[in-house]
């Protein structure tokens, strides 16, 4: 398993393939072959994560984003390697700072100092799927998308409409 994603301080991100319609309503989204995942053997499962997974040692990912290079964002780059122009990149580390960018929102939006990201992710975050969206189907080779929580997925991809209020006004 990869540091710091094991680390019980960080918000693991791991990876999907969001295929959109013109619109940009989304029309699918599956777990992407290149995502990691897994349990770590050397940090042992924190409390907020006891009700989702029965691992013992800290899981990975928390949650997930659009990672697929082939489904990813457009990035304009200038005169790089003899290049420029827009170009599609994608990754887990495409999604790291999405979900940074959200959590900025979040900071802002609240009254008070949040101590633990990943322990507020999980105490919104319900069996129901408000706040993310389960990621049912998709590989990453070790492990496979399914109900709830996984190790290619986690607990899903935001539903930023939901988790921006609910995790703004959690304790």
């Amino acid at each position: 398993m990869i540091w710091p994603a094991a680390s019980p301080y960080v918000v693991a991100v791991g990876g999907t393939t969001l295929k959109l319609d013109s619109t940009g309503a989304a029309l699918s989204e599956t777990g992407w072959a290149g995502s990691g995942g897994g349990v770590s053997a050397y940090y042992k499962q924190p409390a907020w994560q006891t009700s989702w997974t029965s691992s013992t040692g800290r899981s990975v990912p928390d949650v997930s984003y659009d990672a697929d290079p082939a489904t990813g964002f457009p990035v304009y780059i200038s005169n790089y390697n003899s290049t420029t122009g827009w170009i599609q990149v994608g990754g887990t580390s495409a999604g790291a700072p999405q979900w940074a960018a959200q959590q900025a929102l979040i900071n802002a939006a609240r009254t008070s100092t949040m101590s633990s990201t990943d322990s507020h992710i999980y105490s919104v975050a319900t069996k129901a799927y408000a706040d993310f969206f389960d990621i049912l189907t998709g590989s990453n080779g070790a492990y496979s998308c399914s109900t709830g929580y996984d190790k290619v997925t986690g607990l899903g991809s935001p539903n930023a409409p939901a988790l921006v209020p609910a995790m703004s006004a959690a304790p």
